[in-house]
């Protein structure tokens, strides 16, 4: 199947109405004229108002097929006309001749070569219209061009019309997932069509053919606009190869140039560290990856062994240490008690729901014990997080969740305290506030933390070598006590036990992952608030999540310095999954993303209007989204000794330390995942890695309002 896809609007696009126009002149002709009418106009004008009308009665929820709706508006038509007595002027075997040769319109000139064109570029191409198959599929049979029946989808099998944003969406929703994440295009010749498509998702191609003004300062710039048809497709297919993604996404790769977060702007003495000169020819224990997940397996391997029974174990890294997410990522420490989980517990049960936000509430203390205990320098700060609710459907949406939690006795929730409209703006100090959730979190310099965790492993033994893909991990088919063979551009590693701890790259090692742990762009920025607004008593106290709607959100932590680090900036460049999804390149950031952080404060925060903080520094980073949302841990399915942590969704901070802990029980005592202390919906299982859900292309497009905020 193609991953490069077009879907066409068919009539008034590929489809033209001159056979309409023609046969209306053919019965009517010298009757409107002698009325002053011309018939071409009339055609005109009738249409149009049919696809109002198709639209007004799918938005009030009593969906007409086109056709019913077209025919039912000749008489009207006249009228409006200047037709005083329409019935009297045209008979219904008027009405049927029209609507006959309606049925046999014909493509229009250069329709068939643009198909071609598209197809002979590997595009594969589908059609979408507003009306019935076998009338639509009968354009095509008479052209002679080939139209699977398969690829031609009509609004009349939902019930919903275009423009409407639901009409759009669950063809968006298919062929993204199908095409692993590459977004399709929408080419219509209807600028209202292509940009209401746009605006669900899809890239918009437009073809003047019809409206011949594309109207460009009503309804925004398309990705393609030509005057002709063959001439649009030119441009589609210009557009993919200049925007071309690698071709090899499933397996995703480390940029070498990535842009230096504001996080390692301090790098740690071991953040290029090699322990030996070579790898070692053998080991106990491989870990993949030096960022938090590894840099806490290998913490808890040593923690519950002593110096006797102590693996060895090798840490191999791709990059620098700590140089993927963690080191680029908010610097929160922040539990969930409420949103997500209502999910959860209406998919799993309050039960399985309950051990997730029970889980991520521990590691708060977790961290906080493990910082005094070994006066690791982090900044860790404990305070409180305030979710503000921008919205106030929305709000209220996560209110009713957050009241079933409440009731089902989900303690993090019990303890997580709602402010209504009445009080939320003067609690949160932000503007139009709807509603906020306040419960306990925290804030850290994540970097310093993983390189403390590296630097104690170092110490005690670990060899960390940094700058080593690993690029595979063979099995022995006959094993003795090393099992694996872990293969590097500098060599090879012969290990008893494998743990792959790369979150957004573990596809790239264990390609049964593929699909199912998927790297995600984010983009976060540090903000400066220079003197004299930058005093103790204007400071921000707590951390905050900013919900402006389902989809769009941004994430906000004060630092110890009077400076603010800010996350987010969907609106900039969610419209397009090229931007974001299954992309690894963490070595740019879009303007359009850079730009979103200007006058953030002023804009959001009540009293910041004249504060003059700006924008220092904006950087990129790669999270491993796991498609149903749910981290996974374990042992691979199918393996002996090969172990997985990863797919944190961009949540990684109260999940993996602790799920690290568990993960280090199984691999040392050799425990069942049920004896673990870990939530039972972390646990990777084959039927999570058959699975088809997509949670995370379904949040964004299946959630979205057609606005947005």
């Amino acid at each position: 199947m193609s991953s490069k896809t077009v879907v066409f609007d068919v009539v008034g696009t590929l489809v033209g109405y001159d056979h309409l126009f023609a046969a209306i002149d053919h019965q009517l002709g010298e009757r409107l004229r002698a009325e002053g009418i011309k018939p071409s106009l009339l055609g005109y004008t009738w249409i149009e108002v049919a696809e109002r009308e198709y639209t007004y009665l799918s938005m009030s929820g009593k969906y007409t097929v086109f056709a019913d709706v077209f025919r039912a508006l000749f008489y009207r038509m006249l009228w409006m006309a200047g037709i005083s007595e329409p019935r009297e002027f045209a008979s219904e075997q008027d009405l049927a001749y029209i609507m006959e040769q309606y049925a046999g319109l014909t493509m229009r000139p250069g329709a068939a070569e643009c198909v071609q064109k598209l197809r002979n570029a590997g595009f594969r191409v589908w059609c979408f219209t507003a009306g019935d198959i076998k009338r639509v599929g009968g354009y095509f049979a008479r052209a002679g061009i080939e139209m699977p029946a398969e690829d031609l989808l009509s609004c009349d099998s939902a019930g919903v019309g275009k423009p409407d944003p639901a009409a759009y969406r669950p063809l968006l929703e298919k062929l993204v997932a199908e095409n692993g994440g590459r977004v399709p295009w929408f080419a219509a010749g209807h600028m209202w069509d292509v940009s209401a498509a746009r605006r669900a998702g899809f890239k918009g191609a437009y073809s003047a053919v019809w409206e011949k003004e594309p109207l460009t300062e009503l309804f925004g710039d398309m990705d393609v606009i030509d005057e002709t048809l063959p001439g649009m497709a030119d441009k589609i297919i210009a557009h993919q190869a200049h925007h071309k993604r690698p071709a090899n996404m499933s397996a995703p790769s480390l940029a070498p140039n990535s842009i230096t977060s504001f996080w390692r702007t301090e790098p740690h003495y071991l953040d290029n560290h090699r322990s030996t000169e070579s790898l070692p020819a053998e080991c106990d224990i491989v870990i993949v990856g030096a960022g938090y997940a590894g840099a806490s397996v290998a913490h808890h391997i040593l923690e519950q062994t002593d110096s006797s029974t102590r693996p060895k174990i090798v840490i191999l890294e791709g990059r620098q240490a700590c140089s993927g997410a963690t080191g680029r990522n908010g610097g929160h420490l922040k539990p969930d008690p409420y949103n997500r989980i209502a999910s959860l517990a209406t998919e799993y049960g309050v039960e399985a729901a309950t051990e997730v936000a029970q889980f991520e509430a521990r590691h708060v203390d977790a961290i906080q014990h493990l910082v005094e205990e070994e006066k690791i320098d982090c900044e860790l700060t404990v305070t409180d997080a305030i979710d503000v609710q921008l919205n106030p459907s929305h709000a209220q949406s996560l209110k009713d969740g957050y009241d079933r939690l409440v009731a089902s006795g989900c303690e993090p929730t019990k303890k997580t305290r709602y402010i209504g409209p009445a009080e939320a703006e003067k609690f949160s100090g932000m503007k139009v506030a709807a509603a906020c959730f306040t419960y306990k979190a925290g804030h850290l310099w994540p970097y310093k933390l993983v390189m403390h965790l590296l630097e104690r492993a170092v110490q005690r033994g670990v060899n960390l070598q940094t700058h080593t893909p690993v690029t595979s991990i063979t099995e022995s088919q006959s094993p003795s006590t090393h099992r694996y063979t872990v293969h590097t551009h500098r060599g090879t590693v012969a290990a008893k036990k494998v743990i792959v701890a790369t979150n957004a790259y573990t596809s790239s090692i264990l390609p049964q992952y593929k699909d199912r742990i998927v790297p995600v762009r984010g983009t976060c920025s540090r903000i400066i608030v220079p003197p004299p607004f930058n005093t103790p008593s204007q400071q921000l106290t707590k951390t905050y999540t900013i919900r402006h709607n389902s989809w769009n959100y941004d994430y906000l932590i004060p630092r110890p310095d009077g400076s603010i680090v800010v996350g987010g900036a969907r609106p900039a460049f969610i419209d397009n999954p090229d931007n974001w999804y299954n992309v690894s390149d963490d070595s740019r950031v879009l303007d359009s993303a850079v730009r979103y952080f200007d006058n953030y404060m002023q804009k959001h925060f009540v009293g910041w209007e004249a504060s003059h903080a700006y924008t220092d520094r904006v950087w990129t980073g790669i999270m491993g989204y796991s498609a149903d949302g749910l981290p996974h841990v374990g042992i691979v399915p199918g393996k002996t000794d090969q172990w997985v942590i990863g797919g944190f969704t961009g949540h990684g901070m109260p999940q993996v330390f602790l799920a690290a802990e568990g993960l280090a029980r199984m691999v040392l005592q050799g425990i069942k995942f049920k004896e673990s202390g870990l939530p039972r919906l972390f646990e990777t299982t084959q039927e999570r890695l058959d699975s088809k859900v997509n949670h995370t292309m379904k949040t964004v497009y299946g959630e979205r309002n057609i606005s947005r905020l």
